[in-house]
């Protein structure tokens, strides 16, 4: 009863925002072969660039930024997102690790300064940690509280919040 009352109550919401995050990550250049491109000139891809300077004091760039917004499906869509947009993809999961591990370890912003520190990633943690980064979670809360506007203020108060951490804890790691 309970599975069938939240199927019915939170699966269209959570349908309709799964489409809308698809989509903004497959298009317009739904044909592009490469994984890497397509991510880069997606919707997602192009609001990720637009939203760098939201993301650079937090330490990272419009690429972590992407996955930042697809991680909103699901937080775990976030590794997927970096294998993609750092060109890590390969067929062998190990090999995939490891060549993931490398390109982030390599990965600098476009002033030359590594994305990957240990206070662009303590920060990182933090923010997944406080952030409401789940669409299940918002489908819920609308349907559960039946109000939207509940659901965006607790939304946007998590995200605010944790990034404000985030920023704070990068911040001060370039102190110490």
């Amino acid at each position: 009863t309970r599975t069938k009352a939240f199927a019915f109550r939170a699966g269209p919401v959570i349908f309709v925002l799964a489409v809308v995050l698809w989509a903004g990550t497959n298009f317009p250049n739904y044909e592009e072969k490469d994984d890497a491109v397509k991510i880069e000139t997606s919707y997602a891809g192009q609001l990720g660039k637009v939203m760098d300077p939201v993301f650079a004091p937090m330490g990272v760039d419009w690429r972590v930024g992407i996955g930042l917004i697809s991680a909103f499906a699901a937080r775990e869509v976030f590794v997927s997102s970096m294998a993609i947009t750092f060109a890590a993809t390969d067929d062998d999961e190990d090999t995939q690790q490891q060549g993931l591990l490398a390109k982030m370890a390599e990965a600098t912003k476009s002033n030359g300064e590594k994305i990957f520190t240990v206070g662009s990633v303590l920060g990182l943690l933090v923010f997944f940690m406080i952030a409401l980064q789940c669409m299940s979670t918002v489908g819920m809360a609308m349907k559960e509280s039946g109000s939207t506007k509940f659901a965006i203020a607790q939304l946007v108060l998590f995200n605010v919040i944790a990034y404000l951490l985030a920023v704070g804890i990068y911040q001060a790691s370039r102190y110490l």
